[in-house]
C-alpha cells in the first residue's frame, strides 16, 4: 500500500503554491497537489495532482483523505470566498486533516459589519481594543 501524502497544497500552479510544492519536493515530502486543471500541474518528486476547486467540498474532502498537512492558498476575488473557504476548510476537517496552514492576502480583513466580520469588533483595531 502507497503512503499517504504527508501534504495537500492548493495553488500549486501558481506562484506562492508552486514554490511550496517545489521545495517540499526538493526536501523529500509527499505531496497531494489540489489544482484546478491537471494539465497545469507541476511534475514534481513524490508528488501527484488532483483535480478539484473550492466550489467542490466533496471532491476535496475525497483528495484530502489522509493528508496530514492542508496548505491552503486564498482563493482570487470571488464574491462568495468566505463560503468556498469555509467549505475547504470544513472539508479538510472532515477528511481527518491534523493541521491547516491558510495564506490570505494583504487587505484581506472584512469590512466592519460585513458578512466576514465574525468578530463584530472595530477594524482597524484600536491601541486600546482586546485584539490590538
Amino acid at each position: 500500500m502507497a503512503e499517504a501524502p504527508t501534504f495537500g497544497i492548493t495553488g500549486a500552479t501558481g506562484a506562492v503554491g508552486g514554490r511550496v510544492a517545489t521545495r517540499l519536493a526538493e526536501l523529500g515530502y509527499s505531496q497531494r497537489l489540489i489544482v484546478r486543471d491537471l494539465d497545469r500541474a507541476p511534475d514534481l518528486p513524490a508528488a501527484k495532482a488532483a483535480e478539484a476547486s473550492y466550489d467542490d467540498p466533496r471532491a476535496t474532502r475525497r483528495i484530502l483523505s489522509g493528508v496530514r498537512t492542508f496548505f491552503m492558498v486564498s482563493a482570487g476575488e470571488a464574491y462568495d470566498r468566505l463560503r468556498q473557504h469555509i467549505d475547504a476548510i470544513d472539508a479538510a476537517v472532515a477528511a481527518g486533516v491534523e493541521r491547516i496552514v491558510y495564506l490570505s492576502f494583504i487587505g484581506a480583513a472584512p469590512a466592519p459589519g460585513s458578512v466576514g466580520d465574525l468578530t463584530g469588533r472595530p477594524w482597524p483595531p484600536s491601541r486600546t481594543s482586546p485584539c490590538a
